[in-house]
């Protein structure tokens, strides 16, 4: 459901005002950051987003889920280690004898559609010796309360091109997409977090992109906790936000401003 305009006017007045008094203190770099977020105290508005697909689409998916789990181990795990959730599997005789039929999928695959879910408000904050934060806020469906995302939560370090969350550190990568990417072609970095003891095994995941069409910034959060005694989910999460690209002054600022 989107918020209503009033709603997410009182998000930029209570969050421009804190963010425009960075402005004065923020003179270093936020470093991978930069260019993907204002750092300048501006505040850009967005969406939470999702890919909507074909009715088809749905049946050829359940169809593919179930031959992949007739494939033996093996093939199984390997073709799953390369499975990106976001993008258009590559073809697999082993799944698709009939190469007609895994042209049918891609075809209806490519009639997806990108719907925003929420509007969000984000901005990056310095905390001061390269640490920053991610500002941000969006009112809950349900409450219809400004609250913060859980990305903003975690805090990023310039100085080791890091992510600190209470899991612990998000290592750095490169991320490229081609047009296989639901959300587009696109370039830019991935931090990530794997761990496992003997109770659980946690991942954590935080991307921010740029698509090569110029047109939008992406940043997606997922945060999945499993257990490892009986394999059941204890906690997960994961949303994916667009921004246009726009120039600084197209960003959002001080309350009632646009």
């Amino acid at each position: 459901m989107h918020t209503d305009m009033k709603a997410f006017s009182t998000i930029l007045a209570m969050l421009a005002a804190p963010a425009m008094l960075n402005i004065a203190v923020c003179a270093e770099s936020p470093g991978a950051l930069e260019g993907y977020l204002p750092s300048d105290g501006t505040l850009k508005q967005g969406a939470a987003v999702r890919p909507v697909f074909t009715e088809e689409f749905a049946k050829l998916q359940r169809s593919f889920a179930t031959k992949v789990t007739t494939l033996d181990e093996e093939k199984r795990k390997a073709f799953l280690e390369g499975l990106d959730p976001n993008s258009v599997p590559d073809y697999n005789a082993d799944i698709w004898p009939d190469k007609a039929e895994y042209d049918k999928f891609v075809a209806e695959w490519k009639k997806s559609v990108i719907q925003p879910v929420t509007e969000v408000a984000v901005g990056l904050q310095s905390a001061g010796q390269g640490v920053w934060k991610i500002l941000s806020a969006t009112v809950d469906a349900r409450t219809r309360r400004t609250v913060p995302l859980t990305i903003s939560a975690l805090k990023y370090d310039a100085t080791k091109n890091i992510w600190i969350s209470n899991n612990g550190e998000l290592t750095s990568k490169d991320y490229n997409a081609t047009d296989a990417n639901i959300y587009g072609a696109q370039t830019g970095k991935e931090w990530s977090l794997s761990k496992e003891d003997a109770l659980s095994r946690t991942r954590e995941t935080v991307r921010i992109t740029k698509t090569t069409d110029g047109k939008f910034v992406y940043v997606s959060y997922a945060f999945a906790e499993q257990s490892t005694i009986t394999g059941a989910s204890i906690a997960q999460g994961a949303y994916v936000l667009r921004f246009p690209i726009v120039t600084p002054a197209a960003n959002m600022g001080t309350p009632g401003r646009r």
